[in-house]
């Protein structure tokens, strides 16, 4: 018996250790709706007048070419800005998880 109940402690442990620290999507939408909404669009999807503006072409966000981005490529891009994107600043790590989750429920399926 409590050879079972150290295996399912163990197995409740490794199993909940992601989900602990997966992010939060409402809580992402909302700081995406704060941060990240403007230039690209509610859905994800790019503002066009953004784009023409800058001259560049916005990747949606549920694409496979976004969706294949590791979290931690997606929090440098996020922290550090790239191409003509500007860093976002003032976020906690926890909102950067969040919003990561919320970029990941975009995925098409």
């Amino acid at each position: 018996m409590k050879l079972l109940v150290s295996v399912v402690t163990l197995g409740l442990f490794t199993v909940g250790l992601p989900l602990l620290a997966a992010g939060d999507v409402q809580a992402g939408k909302a700081v995406y709706d704060s941060k990240c909404k403007i230039c690209h669009a509610a859905g994800g999807e790019g503002n066009p007048a953004v784009a023409k503006t800058l001259n560049v072409e916005f990747k949606p966000m549920g694409s496979k070419e976004i969706q294949a981005k590791s979290d931690d490529e997606l929090k440098k891009q996020i922290t550090e800005g790239g191409g003509k994107m500007q860093p976002v600043k003032g976020l906690t790590d926890q909102q950067i998880t969040d919003v990561i989750a919320f970029i990941r429920s975009r995925a098409k399926s």
